[in-house]
């Protein structure tokens, strides 16, 4: 019969590194090539595994992704929804099985035996505590916390906005307007967005126009819309408008559009995340790009070194964005 000790001769690595990839552990670190090499070896051999060993301290990883949005609404958010995609591909590239609850499933008993929680979006004191009761082990996405007691991994809105209005005002702009949206735990709190309160303290300190220009609704194409509209009906326009998403963006262009105005010649238009269609806009939407992808990665590969620790000391992870311009802000003239 082939065993470990044949094969880790044969690719001359350890009995024990053999083991553990065999064995899919998650915490192990090999290049992709190497795991590649055993497996192939294993399989070409005929070695065939032994059943699992009850007194082995070795089982896989079990890690629930909470989703703080229902399956429908996810679908028309791409940011949350590129997340927690790539969080599971991550963690699917290591073996873990994955458990996933969104929000309008009642029932959290699959949680209880998780080894580790992967929480996106917004959540309430009371759910932080109920997570924590389940596993020392969680981490929370896109949840900024005044105090860390748990491991967060959130963006970095002040360099985001500032470099957003930055470009603004180096274009010449004085009067920006800002388009938000208003975010609600699940205890009906609101969640204070960050975008608006680095935009006012820009503003503020920097003598721009901005107060009668500030406008909050939803996240949504329609929100962007009826609050651009509304500010279009006003007869009082800025030279510059600042969306707290693309969504929120695209919504504000149609009303634009609708009322013959042209960006960015009469007015500049500037979002937020880099949604993929944000590119193929008329014109081509300028935004700040956000990693979604890369903060579902880092969120796994944070998870999966946890698991070896004893204790687990919380830490936040802020995760830089970039401007990316294109056509829809121009200079005044």
């Amino acid at each position: 019969m082939i065993t470990i000790k044949d094969i880790a001769l044969k690719t001359k690595l350890s009995s024990a590194t053999v083991s553990r990839i065999l064995n899919h552990d998650p915490t192990l670190k090999v290049p992709e090539t190497t795991r590649n090499r055993v497996l192939e070896e294993a399989r070409r051999m005929g070695y065939i595994k032994r059943k699992f060993n009850r007194r082995s301290t070795y089982r896989p990883m079990k890690i629930g992704i909470v989703q703080w949005y229902t399956m429908e609404k996810e679908l028309q958010d791409p940011f949350y929804l590129a997340i927690r995609i790539a969080t599971e591909n991550t963690l699917h590239r290591s073996n873990v099985e994955i458990i996933r609850h969104f929000k309008d499933e009642t029932s959290k008993g699959e949680l209880a035996s998780v080894d580790g929680l992967i929480c996106i979006g917004k959540f309430s004191r009371e759910e932080i505590a109920e997570f924590r009761k389940i596993t020392d082990h969680v981490i929370f996405i896109d949840m900024n916390m005044d105090r860390i007691y748990v491991n967060s991994l959130v963006l970095d809105f002040r360099n985001a906005v500032f470099d957003a209005l930055n470009y603004l005002t180096s274009l010449g702009h004085k009067k920006i307007g800002f388009l938000g949206g208003i975010e609600m735990t699940s205890d009906q709190n609101r969640y204070p967005d960050s975008r608006r309160y680095f935009f006012q303290e820009y503003c503020q300190n920097h003598g721009l126009v901005y107060k009668r220009y500030v406008k909050e609704d939803e996240f949504t194409i329609e929100s962007g819309y009826r609050m651009m509209k509304e500010m279009i009906l006003s007869k009082d326009l800025p030279t510059a408008i600042f969306a707290a998403s693309d969504s929120i963006a695209l919504g504000a262009m149609r009303a634009l559009f609708e009322y013959h105005y042209r960006i960015p010649q009469d007015i500049s238009l500037l979002g937020f995340n880099n949604d993929p269609s944000s590119a193929f806009t008329n014109p081509p939407l300028t935004t700040i790009h956000v990693p979604c992808e890369k903060m579902g990665e880092i969120a796994a590969m944070t998870m999966l070194e946890m698991r070896s620790q004893k204790k687990v000391y919380p830490r936040r992870i802020t995760v830089p964005c970039e401007l990316v311009i294109r056509q829809s802000c121009a200079s005044i003239k």
